[in-house]
């Protein structure tokens, strides 16, 4: 749907106007939305009216897409710059607030050399072609000098790091129009019910059940995705890869194992064989070995084992949680393993267990960067124990952060705040007065996706892109990060190398004139039909022709390349060192996505907040024995932190594991104590022997708050 006017019925004199645009939340889909504008006012939002086909069907926003209209009138939103003034923060005019971070950018610079600048994103909004969102800053540093960068990705670092030691490189997952050619489909430790995990996940999820697909949940709690599944498996924390291999013990014990494709299409499937029938430590991975570790009875596993005999072909679709743990990188390595040993690889309905995500639509143009890249980065994980420990030459001086609410999306938020603490001036970028930006020395306003036109890429395995109008005008003085960037590059002497003489709506015009964008502005998305993807199709009938970029030019079952990484050889299954121990923290604590949020992007929206409230999940026997009722307040302690939230008492979670969904905004109390129940302050540090962060791997203890 383009651009369009309904006629005045009423003899009003009003014209409703109808403009598409599209939200860019990291919240693992992209979709229609439409803002109806009546004489120039935008009177509510909802989804473009069009044919639903079962090849491409309309991409239809979830309550975050629909609530942005409540952004525009938000208490914490930034509408003008923010200046420090003896540390209380001020209004500014945009000429004072963007002179000022110039010459703090310069003086850093001359001062301290480039590198003590850090620039920082990730996980706020983006998805233009360099508009909006992080890329606008990126690019700007690119030609200006080489800085710090942080780098590395938070959502699926250990399954991207399999991929390419399983299959040499990346591999996109199957369209999930794919899915209803299984017989069954595992979620193992997948939400697509509020993460979507690609376009029309849930969508193709509910079709193939009404066709008499099995769906099976794999998961400590049972999250909403439940509406979407026939079974609930419901295992502890960190426990999968026992599971897997329990598995694969019945299946060689009955001699189901799909030998013509491992023989065909892996490699060290015998290492892997002989751990779990014991032959490695003496120990055989039967269900009832499993059962004591994962909490799964042995009469579910073996039921599962039969599942995966009898219903082929089968999808498993693993989410990104499980492999965001202290050894995540086992829980993708052992997906990949039982998918080669059920020979659920490279054929309509059965997928991929890697990452997961698509090709990720139409190769779009991107505005040019300049000549320098980081002097040094970062990772996003571990960015605050780099600064924190004192060994960075030069040490940091300068923090720019731009799509990014830092302090509150990584681990360890005290940690964070400290390490923010040691530098002299933090720049933000924001749309909103979030905890980071609370704590900034100078904010300058950023427009929302309502506010700004824009070209948006699809994301996962639909294929956009969007063509993104400008559905209303910014409150105050909001500007794109792209005119931010662009006033900070000529005041940097660099203006004309950044614009390249041109404004963001001439940019966008020349866009269009690219042959394969012909008709987006009149459709306002581009969706192909074409035969549906298969991963690794191609090696899968012909492993001969088309070999992967491996050692062996197989799917690799057991690599040297983890043991110097200071993982097992195979996908074994490594005990956590995460037992209480007599520590004080009994209760095993997971930190998902929340259906209401993207990372902690609408955490500030006052819409959203009222349908669903921050709470901690604690089952009734753990909460029973601390004396804890549904809607108590309780304290939530860890070894990094503690806070307050409301107590959610209920059986959808295992006995001995709690739940707090992160992105909440971090709010302390006079005392220290975050009152908002902000994840990230129980989280640590530590990350996984790849790198990974290991949000997943957190013990604690919940006590009731007197009073």
């Amino acid at each position: 749907m383009g651009r369009h006017l309904v006629p005045d019925q009423g003899g009003s004199g009003l014209v409703e106007q109808w403009l598409p645009f599209t939200c860019t939340l990291d919240c693992g889909s992209r979709c229609e939305l439409a803002g109806c504008v009546v004489d120039g006012h935008l009177m509510r939002l909802d989804t473009p009216p069009g044919p639903d086909e079962l090849n491409a069907p309309r991409l239809i926003p979830c309550a975050r897409g629909r609530a942005q209209r409540r952004w525009l009138t938000a208490g914490n939103r930034v509408g003008t710059p923010w200046l420090r003034d003896r540390g209380v923060l001020k209004r500014a005019a945009w000429s004072t607030a963007l002179d000022y971070a110039a010459a703090e950018l310069e003086r850093v610079r001359t001062t301290y050399g480039a590198p003590a600048i850090l620039f920082a994103s990730g996980a706020g909004g983006g998805g233009g072609r360099g508009f909006s969102g992080a890329y606008a800053s990126e690019r700007l540093f690119s030609y200006w000098d080489r800085v710090t960068h942080t780098t590395g990705n938070l959502s699926h670092h250990c399954a991207s790091w399999v991929e390419q030691l399983m299959l040499g490189r990346s591999v996109p997952g199957s369209d999930r129009l794919t899915l209803l050619d299984a017989q069954m489909v595992v979620l193992w430790g997948n939400n697509p019910a509020d993460t979507h995990m690609g376009a029309h996940t849930e969508h193709y999820l509910r079709v193939a059940r009404d066709r008499g697909t099995l769906v099976i949940l794999i998961d400590p709690r049972l999250s909403d995705s439940g509406a979407l599944a026939d079974v609930w498996l419901p295992v502890r924390p960190g426990t999968d890869v026992a599971l897997v291999a329990a598995l694969v013990f019945l299946l060689e014990s009955w001699d189901a194992v799909d030998r013509t494709f491992l023989e065909r299409c892996t490699a060290g499937y015998e290492l892997y064989r002989d751990d779990v029938l014991g032959l490695t430590d003496g120990v055989p991975k039967t269900p009832a070995w499993a059962s004591t570790i994962t909490g799964l009875p042995a009469e579910r596993i073996e039921w599962l084992a039969r599942q995966l005999v009898e219903r082929k072909p089968a999808t498993l679709l693993p989410g990104w949680g499980p492999q965001r743990a202290q050894w995540g990188e086992q829980f993708h390595r052992a997906m990949i393993t039982l998918a080669c040993v059920t020979g659920n690889v490279g054929q309509p309905g059965t997928g991929l267990p890697g990452v997961g995500s698509g090709e990720g639509g139409m190769p779009l143009p991107h505005l040019p960067s300049g000549p320098y890249g980081p002097a040094r980065t970062l990772h996003n994980g571990s960015w605050a124990q780099a600064v924190l420990a004192g060994d960075l030459h030069p040490p940091l001086k300068l923090a720019f952060i731009a799509a990014s609410n830092l302090v509150n999306r990584s681990s360890d938020t005290n940690a964070c705040l400290r390490a923010l603490d040691t530098v002299e001036t933090t720049i933000v970028l924001d749309p909103f007065l979030t905890p980071t930006a609370q704590l900034a020395d100078v904010v300058l306003p950023i427009n929302t996706d309502l506010e700004r036109a824009d070209i948006i890429s699809a994301w996962g395995s639909a294929d956009g892109p969007f063509d993104a109008q400008q559905v209303t005008t910014s409150p105050d003085e909001a500007q794109t990060d792209y005119w931010v960037c662009a006033e900070l590059a000529q005041r940097l002497g660099i203006g004309e190398a950044y614009t390249g003489g041109r404004t963001a709506a001439q940019w966008l015009a020349e866009f269009r004139e690219i042959p394969a964008l012909a008709g987006l502005q009149e459709r306002a998305v581009l969706n192909r039909k074409r035969t549906p993807r298969v991963a690794l199709a191609d090696y899968c009938a012909d492993p001969l022709a088309h070999p992967l970029p491996t050692a062996s030019g197989r799917i690799e079952l057991a690599s040297y390349a983890a043991l110097e990484a200071g993982l097992p050889l195979v996908a074994s299954f490594v005990p956590w060192d995460l037992d209480d121990d007599g520590a004080g923290y009994p209760l095993h604590l997971l930190t998902p996505h929340h259906k209401l949020r993207a990372n902690s992007c609408h955490a500030g929206n006052p819409w959203l907040r009222q349908i669903d409230q921050q709470a901690l999940w604690i089952h009734p026997a753990n909460a029973a024995a601390r004396g804890i009722a549904d809607g108590d307040r309780v304290a939530v302690r860890s070894p990094q932190g503690v806070l307050h939230v409301s107590a959610y008492v209920t059986e959808r979670i295992m006995p001995g594991v709690v739940c707090l969904p992160q992105g909440a905004w971090f709010a302390p109390d006079t005392t220290g104590i975050d009152q908002a129940g902000s994840a990230n302050v129980l989280t640590s540090l530590d990350v996984s022997p790849s790198g990974g962060p290991t949000t997943h791997s957190v013990r604690v203890e919940v006590s009731r708050v007197a009073g």
